[in-house]
């Protein structure tokens, strides 16, 4: 129950700013921009919490998480609003990238938040309803761009004020208590040896390429395979089958450990993409979206409370900053090598992902036979 205040603001936040990321893209095509022009806008967001990623620990530490969590609504308030106060192409750029950074931030406080709460054992568990929580608001707040024409100004009020409403829930929120040296089960916190922390940041790096080229190129791959007026609800049964594996996923990273479940996981894509690479007819398309939306969908937080092993206080923090950085940079690459390969090939985008989950299964293959110790499975 301690969480639920942030889980509330998580709700309102991500329904605000996840409306705000389509909108500035609608509303700019609405008014005639240029595609390399939305394209870059689009961007200047990403490269913002890219940015973020080098100082969040340092800004949340000094501030601390609730009021680290509030600059960051407060932020991102100001960022929607002031666009509506001009359409210069440099000012919108700025105010994209201010969001950017403070999203990242609260990505990191948030995440931080939950993992540090949650007992030893059950951090994939608690990872899984954050990842349910964010997703569901993230579904949500897609439905509002069909309420507004993309000339309005008034969609931008909409997305400021679910962001500042988000500001409310913390004020109930009871700032975490990271710094315990003894855990509440009676582990004492520790850093997880190299290889464990290596192959953590891997994972979120291979999670950002898969997620961001799903989320940027399957529309697309879906229209060259003559699908163009189903894509949105092929989309949305891609997401749909990731929200309702992440319980399932978490309860089982817990008991039978993170790195047998990241192995699962890989499987589930490299079989889902082979799948629509040999079968052409639409008959394969659900059961084949069923394992690559629930394989990759569930990466993210199987690696991130992998890699944070027994950490707490600064140390997680700063750890869930690296995993952020990564996972950014995952997802800034993705979209661009997968849209080369999807320009070569018809159905290239799984051709991407079928050599990505074959390349990062490769190396959880090597480390079980080259290393004896289990890496990440000790909580």
């Amino acid at each position: 129950m301690h969480l639920v205040p942030l889980y509330t603001h998580l709700i309102l936040l991500t329904l605000g700013n996840a409306f705000l990321v389509t909108l500035v893209s609608v509303y700019l095509n609405g008014q005639g921009a240029p595609a390399a022009q939305i394209g870059l806008v689009g961007a200047a967001f990403y490269l913002g919490m890219l940015g973020a990623s080098f100082f969040a620990d340092k800004f949340i530490q000094r501030l601390g998480h609730v009021r680290a969590l509030v600059m960051c609504c407060a932020t991102l308030v100001l960022a929607a609003v002031a666009l509506t106060w001009t359409s210069l192409l440099p000012v919108w750029l700025v105010l994209r990238m201010l969001a950017g950074m403070a999203a990242a931030i609260s990505f990191v406080a948030v995440e931080s938040w939950v993992l540090g709460v949650a007992p030893l054992n059950r951090r994939s568990s608690a990872m899984a309803r954050y990842m349910l929580v964010y997703y569901f608001s993230y579904g949500i707040s897609q439905l509002f761009i069909d309420g507004f024409t993309v000339y309005s100004p008034s969609a931008f009020w909409l997305a400021a004020g679910l962001c500042a409403l988000a500001l409310v829930p913390l004020r109930f929120a009871r700032s975490p208590n990271l710094e315990d040296e003894i855990t509440a089960d009676g582990i004492a916190p520790s850093k997880p040896p190299r290889l464990d922390r290596a192959q953590g940041l891997a994972g979120c790096l291979v999670a950002g390429m898969l997620l961001g080229a799903l989320s940027a190129l399957m529309p697309i791959q879906l229209e060259q395979l003559a699908l163009g007026d189903e894509v949105g609800l092929y989309m949305a049964w891609l997401i749909l089958c990731g929200m309702a594996f992440q319980l399932p996923n978490g309860s089982l990273a817990d008991k039978v450990g993170k790195k047998t479940m990241m192995g699962v996981q890989t499987l589930m894509v490299g079989s889902g993409c082979l799948l629509l690479w040999e079968f052409d007819g639409t008959h394969m398309l659900i059961p084949a979206f069923v394992l690559i939306g629930a394989g990759a969908f569930t990466l993210y937080p199987t690696t991130m409370s992998y890699a944070c092993g027994n950490m707490n206080g600064r140390a997680l923090v700063r750890m869930t900053q690296k995993l952020m950085f990564a996972y950014s940079i995952g997802s800034l690459t993705g979209p661009v090598i997968a849209g080369i390969m999807l320009e070569k090939f018809q159905a290239g985008l799984f051709l991407f992902l079928v050599l990505l989950v074959s390349g990062w299964g490769l190396w959880l293959l090597l480390a079980r036979l080259l290393f004896s110790k289990p890496v990440g499975d000790a909580v």
